[in-house]
């Protein structure tokens, strides 16, 4: 972790011995250990933090993945591979033709209808077979 030697931690321990004292040591010991198992801790919950984030942005990336693949806008990739310009879609549109044959349909159907006209004589071949 440190790559602290034995020769490090003897010298440690003896200018600790020296500036706290043998009697006093102890008390410092646990104090030290209860600050160094803070410090884990904290690491420890610091470094699950950061690996929640990093699940959890890997999982809205492949949430994105998944939805691009599973709706596909294909008639639109289709159109333009088709029809680049336009052109096409130009020609197929027919709002303006409706339009006018929805309007003639309105405009015969306002006029009103003359009850003098002739009606059409429609003759029955039953009856011409009898009446001979």
């Amino acid at each position: 972790m440190l790559d602290i030697g034995w020769t490090e931690i003897a010298s440690i321990v003896i200018i600790a011995i020296l500036v706290i004292g043998p009697k006093d040591l102890p008390k410092a010991m646990r104090t030290v250990a209860k600050i160094v198992g803070k410090v884990k801790s904290m690491m420890r919950e610091f470094q699950s933090n950061v690996d929640e984030m990093i699940k959890e942005t890997e999982l809205e990336e492949v949430k994105k993945q998944i939805q691009t693949v599973r709706s596909p806008d294909f008639s639109n990739k289709i159109e333009k591979a088709i029809d680049t310009d336009g052109e096409i879609t130009k020609a197929m549109d027919f709002s303006k033709q409706t339009a006018d044959f929805n309007n003639s349909m309105k405009e015969t159907a306002d006029v009103p209808k003359d009850e003098t006209a002739e009606k059409p004589v429609v003759e029955d071949k039953l009856d011409k077979t009898t009446k001979e």
